[in-house]
This record gives structure tokens, sequence and C-alpha cells, in this order.
């Protein structure tokens, strides 16, 4: 894949994965888990007994490479324990991936457009605040965009290939539809293979020669995708996975709804799709104030360069995947910003073409001054790759909490359950385990979590308890309470409570991250 590359090229990617491994790995332990991340530790903790049906609303590739994470890091621990924390372990095969996806971005971007353009891709990736920030947590969507990038590029090289090339295009085939299983069986996303197709059912990514012969995707592309899909996820073969993914669909293990976004609570179900749920700018005010400046300003050129020239192969798939991936998640009900980690890749390639049409623009004003023009690109360089890398370099290790200009400041404003993720509970509960004289109640909307905290720091003498539960009443507790308010959380069945709470009950703690409060403490009087 790389052998016709020169060794500067080569050089940078590695260097650019040693960085970017660096920047997703360094003090990975600093933010406590999420709920999220809880339910893939106890999925984990599952595997250990042999049971693979955890979790079962997500495949299990990614908790599989968990499990062996957490198994290595018991076997360095040695007679050390815990010397590496279940938060970094947890976490560590996603921090890996998201460094090596600069690999498939690199080789996408390059057989659409050119070595320059797949250079400045990939820097934007490994330096972007935004890929960075989901990289660093155990959710699913780091490995998609692994191997969705790689599903593409394969199947791009193999519509490249003259169908008289069998043995070349084969190849490329078997590649792509293994990492396309490899995707699915990552995240049951498995629109990116339908838009894929649509793709190249659209555009013609080479020209045919003439009585060349037909160049359908042969079976073998199918039967493998499938094959790996199913090697790698056995657990959707189990009849109970298939019961608990029909009740999960059907939104019947909802234990809480809504999502505070800007102030205000909103429905974030998908059955509240298209107009009823979280509004539809969510994405587009996302990229608008959590994507650096300097890359926005890019994207918009690239963007520009693209439309003007849509009938170039890369353009054209620059901007359908754009287009197919902002309508229908923008008119989802539900939306979490981590989906956006999937949205990214096609960002950092427009941006790259964006800054590759600056820097050819400004040096073709400047050719008659050659010291000159090579000050313009290193100006590029220094800009478009410096600054996206000091901000992400400052920004850690609570990177999620990034605001550019147009946010204005308002950190933990608008999506604050994503900007947070939890971030200061792990805190909040060490200070109630210090706190709380013995068999005190604690109330919260993390039960996995204070779960495993509790354990953690010897107080499962406390009585733990969530606030959004129906049978929970701020306005009849017995004994101390405990109750840790957080503005990620707040939802439909417990806004009542919480502003009960806030009014009534006494504050003390206050958990705050860069000057913004992320978890509170109140204890009844």
């Amino acid at each position: 894949m790389l052998a016709g590359l020169d060794w500067v090229a080569i050089a940078t990617l590695v260097m650019l994965c040693i960085v970017g491994f660096g920047l997703r790995f360094s003090n990975l332990s600093a933010v406590g888990f999420a709920e999220d991340e809880m339910n893939k530790l106890d999925a984990v903790n599952a595997y250990e007994r042999g049971d693979i049906s955890a979790n079962s609303e997500h495949p299990m590739l990614m908790k599989g490479l968990m499990y062996a994470s957490m198994q290595a890091a018991r076997v360095f621990d040695g007679n050390e324990p815990d010397r590496i924390s279940a938060e970094t372990a947890l976490r560590f095969p996603n921090a890996v991936f998201g460094a090596l996806t600069v690999v498939p971005l690199f080789l996408l971007t390059l057989a659409f457009f050119d070595r320059w353009t797949a250079l400045f891709a990939c820097a934007f990736w490994i330096f972007g605040i935004n890929a960075i920030t989901f990289n660093r947590i155990g959710k699913e969507d780091t490995l998609l965009v692994f191997f969705m990038l790689f599903a593409i590029y394969f199947y791009l090289r193999a519509k490249q290939t003259s169908p008289r090339d069998v043995p070349r295009r084969r190849r490329n085939y078997i590649l792509s539809g293994c990492s396309f299983g490899l995707m699915m069986a990552s995240k049951y996303f498995p629109h990116y293979f339908g838009l894929n197709a649509l793709y190249h059912h659209m555009f013609r990514v080479r020209r045919s020669e003439p009585g060349e012969p037909g160049g359908r995707t042969p079976r073998i592309f199918y039967v493998l995708l499938a094959a790996t899909f199913l090697m790698a996820n056995p657990a959707v073969l189990l009849p109970h996975v298939w019961s608990y993914l029909d009740a999960y669909m059907g939104e019947r293990l909802l234990v809480h709804t809504g999502y505070f976004f800007g102030g205000q609570l909103y429905k974030n179900n998908m059955s509240n799709t298209p107009f009823w749920g979280t509004p539809n700018y969510f994405y587009l005010l996302y990229m608008a104030i959590k994507i650096p400046l300097v890359v926005l300003v890019a994207f918009v050129v690239g963007l520009m360069v693209a439309i003007r020239n849509w009938r170039h192969p890369g353009n054209a798939f620059v901007l359908f995947m754009l287009f197919f991936w902002i309508v229908p998640y923008s008119l989802a009900g539900a939306k979490w910003l981590r989906y956006a980690l999937s949205l990214m890749p096609f960002v950092y390639m427009a941006a790259a073409v964006g800054v590759v049409a600056l820097v050819r623009f400004v040096s073709e004003r400047l050719v008659t001054h050659k010291a000159a023009g090579m000050a313009a690109i290193t100006l590029a360089v220094l800009l478009f790759v410096g600054v996206p890398g000091m901000i992400a370099y400052t920004h850690g290790p609570h990177f999620a909490l990034y605001t550019n200009a147009l946010g204005a400041g308002r950190a933990g404003y608008f999506f604050p359950h994503d900007e947070f993720y939890d971030d200061g509970l792990r805190e909040a509960i060490k200070f109630v385990t210090e706190t709380a004289p013995a068999n005190s109640t604690i109330a919260h909307e993390t039960p996995a979590v204070t779960r495993h905290y509790l354990a953690r720091f010897n107080r499962t003498d406390l009585n733990s308890q969530a606030m959004s539960a129906p049978e929970f009443d701020p306005r009849k507790l017995a004994g101390p309470t405990y109750l840790i308010l957080q503005n990620g959380r707040i939802y439909f069945e417990n806004r009542e409570k919480l502003d009960y709470v806030r009014r009534h009950f006494k504050r003390v703690y206050e958990g705050k991250i860069g000057g913004v409060t992320a978890a509170e403490v109140f204890v009844n009087q």
C-alpha cells in the first residue's frame, strides 16, 4: 500500500502516528469513567465469565480489544496492582486505533487527490481536537472510522483498477469486504456500506477502456464481509441478543429521556425524528464552535473548491459524504457529539483541499520570487498545522471542553452531556465517600459509575439511588442524603427534582474544570 511512496512521506506518517498517539494516550486516566464506558467495563467482566452477550446493543470487536487490553494491563502490573489504571487500560485500544487512523485516511485522500492533500488531511486528524476528544473515550466510533476508511479505500482501488487486472482487483475487493465486516463488527452502522455503493453508482472513478470486460463487484466481496462480521461478532448469532436489540431499537429500555442543549431540554429519541427531537442545527453548531477557526476557514475554502470542481471524483466524494452525513444525522431525533467522529475525516479532507488550493494560489502569484513562495508554504504549515497542534496541546486532558472564538467561551453550555461526558463525576463521588456518614444515601444519575467508584473507594455501605427513578422523591428523604448534580444529566424525569434540590438543599461541593462547573454535591439539611 505504501510501496510507491518516498521515505519522506512514510517518515512523516510515522511521526504523525507517534505524536497522535502521544496526544491520545497522555494522561488518559485524568477523566473518570463515564456511564457509557462502564457498560463496556461490565461487558469485559462478563467476557471473563464466558458471557459474550453483555452490552448487546453494540458489537463485540471493541469490547474484545478492551478485554485483551485489560488482561495485558494485569500482567504488566505484576506485583504492583493498579499501576495501570482501569480507565487507561479500557481506553488504550481506541487511543492506538485513533492514532493509526492516519494510515487509511492518507491512503484514501491520496487515491483521490495528491500527496500534499493527503498529508494535510492526516495532520488535521492527528492534531484535530475534535478527533482526539472521541479517540480518548471507550466508545465504538473510533474503530468504526478506522475500518470504514480502509473499506472505502480498498473498494476505491478496486474500482480504479482495470477489470483486465483480475488478481489486483480481486485482492482489493477482498480487503474491502473484510474491512466492511470489521466496520460492522465495530458498530451497527451499515449505512456507510450503502453510501459507498451509492457513490460508485453515481460517479465513475476511472474511464473504461474500449473492449474491456465488465467490472461487477465479485461475490467473494459479500461473502467475506459477512464471514468477517460473524467471526468478529459471534454474539449476533445468539437469540438473546436479537431480543435485546429489538427492545433497544423499540426504546423500551430507556430509563430517562432528554438532552440539555443550550440551556433548554429537548427530546433525544429516534422516535422524535425528524422535527421533534434535538434541534436540526445541532451538528452545524458543533462544527461552527468546536472546530478551530483556522481549520474551519480551510474547510470552507475547500468546500468552495470542491463545489466548483464537483466533477472531479475526489471533490465529488467529499461533497457526497458531507451531504449524506449532515442531512440524515441532522434530521435524526437522537443526536450525540461522538457520532460526529465519522464526519471529521471528510471535514479534514475538505480542509486539506482548501489549504492546498490556498498555497497554490499564493505560489502561482509569487512564482518570480522563489523565497517568498517558500515562505508562503512554510506559513501555511505553521498556521494550519501548528495552530491546531497548539490548541490540542494546551487543552488536554479535558479536550472536549474546547470552544473557539465563535462559541464566545461558553464551554459546557451548548453540549454539556458530551462536553463533560461525566468528567468530574469521579471526584464528586470521592468527596461523598470521604464526607458521608456510614449508611448514608448517595443520589445520582450514573448507577454503574457510582457502583464502581464506591467499591474502589471502599464505601459500599452507601445506599445508591437514581434521581430519575419514579420512586425517588427529594421531599421524602430519610437520613443523610448526598445528591450529585450534573448539567449534562438533566432529563425530563428529574428536572423538577433537581430544581427542588437546588432551592432547598445545601451545596457542599462544586467541582470545576477549566473554570466550568462539572459536578455539584448537595446534602439535605
